[in-house]
């Protein structure tokens, strides 16, 4: 008898801790993050570099390897803004946010004279971590193309504005 309340006791305790676990999976932390975004376009020999004198937005870095273009931004994540894109992309608007416990599917369209950009992603996070891939194609100014990112980020903290 006592063995059989000890384990019924182990066993609600290890399904309380699973639920709680779970619990925390679903949660996404606001707060600071750093997204390192590695971008391949397809059919593209090597990536360009810069123009002389064009800089890149505050908290940007960019470096290029053959046809891969890697940038790292800094963003405050909210509840009501869980893209990990960089808040200064010009002319470019996510249509679409869905949340689903700690994963985020998008939508983004960006227009740029006359090219159009139209994209989906999905991103997952887990703890201070975070992982995701977009796919956009490009169409315009007499060509397409199919861009394809991977991001990693990190959580750094809280948000100071």
């Amino acid at each position: 008898m006592k063995r059989t309340g000890w384990s019924c006791g182990v066993g609600c305790a290890v399904v309380l801790c699973c639920a709680g676990a779970a619990g925390a999976a679903d949660s996404i932390r606001e707060g600071k993050w750093e997204f390192t975004t590695e971008m391949e376009v397809a059919g593209m020999p090597k990536m360009p570099e810069l123009p002389p004198g064009v800089k890149l937005p505050e908290g940007m870095t960019m470096s290029t390897k053959g046809n891969t273009m890697r940038t790292t931004v800094t963003k405050c994540i909210t509840n009501q803004d869980l893209v990990p894109a960089d808040e200064q992309a010009r002319n470019c608007k996510v249509t679409r946010m869905e949340r689903r416990g700690n994963t985020v599917n998008w939508s983004v369209v960006c227009t740029e004279k006359d090219v159009r950009m139209t994209g989906d992603g999905t991103a997952t996070y887990s703890g201070n971590a975070m992982q995701s891939k977009m796919v956009m194609t490009s169409q315009g100014g007499g060509y397409s193309t199919r861009q394809e990112m991977k991001t990693t980020g990190r959580y750094l903290g809280p948000c100071t504005k």
